[in-house]
């Protein structure tokens, strides 16, 4: 994020702040892609990556005015999309379910492994990767995530998580190196 946008945003903030609705409309239009993709790479599924977007931005909306501008509003709303997204897998524990699921087909493939099976289509690759990435520990999943596909650098995401640069790099090593060990057998 250039200073430049950081800067706009913290104007519109400051607007919103003096009961310029209009400015707050202003960032979700700027922000609502990202915030989408974003949420589609925490969850993996459109509807709920659409769901915690949106439920993102209300909450934002009603917690804007108390924004103290300690960090850029980007990371301000990253850390509301992950904080939701860390709520609703407390809530329904379906990585439980979907973990289970992994392990089945794991074992299937394990057991008969054919010659289709080991000439994987780079479609069917994506999926695996998408499985065994949602599989990371929480914190190795969102900073592999933030910046492998949001491209955000180590010092944005330590904002946006609340830690320590060298948790991220930390958590980003381990990221990388489970998900080695996990698809040594894929490739």
């Amino acid at each position: 994020m250039s200073e430049g946008d950081a800067m706009v945003d913290a104007e519109l903030v400051l607007k919103f702040k003096g009961g310029e609705e209009s400015a707050f409309e202003a960032l979700v239009r700027k922000y609502m892609t990202d915030a989408f993709t974003f949420c589609l790479h925490l969850t993996h599924d459109a509807q709920e990556a659409e769901e915690l977007s949106q439920q993102g931005f209300v909450s934002a909306y009603r917690a804007l005015r108390g924004f103290r501008g300690e960090s850029t509003f980007k990371s301000w709303l990253y850390r509301i999309f992950i904080n939701l997204h860390r709520d609703q897998i407390r809530r329904t524990r379906r990585s439980e379910a979907r973990l289970e699921v992994v392990r089945e087909e794991t074992r299937r493939r394990q057991e008969a492994p054919t010659a289709e099976e080991s000439s994987m289509h780079a479609s069917e690759l994506s999926d695996v990767v998408q499985e065994k990435v949602e599989l990371l520990p929480a914190r190795q999943r969102e900073v592999l995530v933030l910046h492998l596909y949001q491209g955000l650098d180590y010092h944005e995401i330590a904002r946006i998580l609340g830690c320590t640069y060298d948790d991220v790099k930390m958590n980003l090593s381990l990221a990388r190196k489970r998900l080695r060990l996990e698809m040594k057998e894929y490739l």
